[in-house]
C-alpha cells in the first residue's frame, strides 16, 4: 500500500453491520455531508440550515457521533453550545452482502442517499434560472444506457473514479481561482430495474448506445 491509498484509506469510514444503523436515514446523510463540505456546525445553525427543528438536529448528531462519524470539537464550545464535526472525508459500502436484505439497514442506507441525491438535483435545477449565462452552459443533466458485463461496468467506473480524482482539490491551504465556484458531480451507476423483471426483454438483444448520451444539457463538441 502506497502512502496515498494510506491516507485515502485513513480518510475514508467503511460501513459495516454495526456502523450502519448510525448512519441509513437521510437527515443524518445531510447532516454528514454538511459537516464534511462546510466544516464544524452547532445542532442550531444545522437546524437553521436543513427548515427542521433543534430537537430533531441535536438528535440525530448524537447518533452520528455514537456511531463514530462525527466528533465534538470542545474547543469551540460557548457556554452550552456544542460544535460538531465529521470524522472522515468520506463514506465506503463494501461489503455488498448488506445489500442482500430487502428489510436490512444496507438498502435503507442507499435510500437515505437517493433521497438526499434526488433533492439535491431538484435543487440544483430550481436554482438554474438565476444562474449567470456562464454557469448555465457549463452545468450538464445528462444520462446515457449502456450494454456492458459486470467487469466491464467495474472497469468504466474506475476510469470515472480516476478522473474526478485528478480534479479533486483537496488542499483547503490553495487558493481559490478567479471565478471559480464548488460544483457538485453527483452520479448513479447501476443496472436497468426495468430488465430485472421477470420476462423482460434479453438486455444483450437491446441496441448499444454507448457512443451516445440519451439526453444531456451541455451543448455539443467536437
Amino acid at each position: 500500500m502506497n502512502e496515498e491509498d494510506r491516507t485515502e484509506q485513513l480518510a475514508q469510514v467503511n460501513l459495516d453491520a454495526r456502523n450502519l444503523r448510525g448512519i441509513a436515514h437521510p437527515l443524518r446523510v445531510r447532516i454528514l455531508g454538511i459537516l464534511r463540505t462546510d466544516g464544524p456546525a452547532t445542532a442550531s445553525t444545522l437546524a437553521r440550515r436543513l427548515d427542521v427543528n433543534t430537537g430533531a438536529t441535536s438528535y440525530h448528531l448524537r447518533q452520528l457521533a455514537e456511531h463514530g462519524f462525527i466528533a465534538e470539537v470542545p474547543a469551540r464550545g460557548v457556554r452550552r453550545e456544542r460544535w460538531w464535526q465529521a470524522a472522515h472525508a468520506n463514506t465506503v459500502l463494501a461489503d455488498t452482502e448488506l445489500l442482500t436484505d430487502r428489510q436490512g439497514l444496507g438498502p435503507l442506507f442507499l435510500e437515505s442517499l437517493s433521497r438526499v441525491w434526488a433533492d439535491n438535483l431538484v435543487r440544483a435545477v430550481e436554482a438554474t434560472p438565476a444562474l449567470p449565462p456562464a454557469w448555465r452552459d457549463a452545468q450538464d443533466f445528462g444520462d446515457y444506457m449502456f450494454n456492458l458485463t459486470p467487469d466491464e461496468a467495474k472497469h468504466l467506473m474506475s476510469e470515472v473514479h480516476e478522473v474526478l480524482k485528478r480534479h479533486h482539490r483537496t488542499d483547503a491551504k490553495d487558493e481559490p481561482t478567479e471565478g471559480a465556484a464548488r460544483v457538485t458531480f453527483q452520479f448513479q451507476f447501476f443496472p436497468n430495474p426495468e430488465d430485472q423483471r421477470p420476462g423482460s426483454p434479453d438486455p444483450r438483444t437491446a441496441p448499444d448506445s454507448r457512443t451516445a448520451p440519451n439526453s444531456s444539457t451541455a451543448p455539443e463538441t467536437e
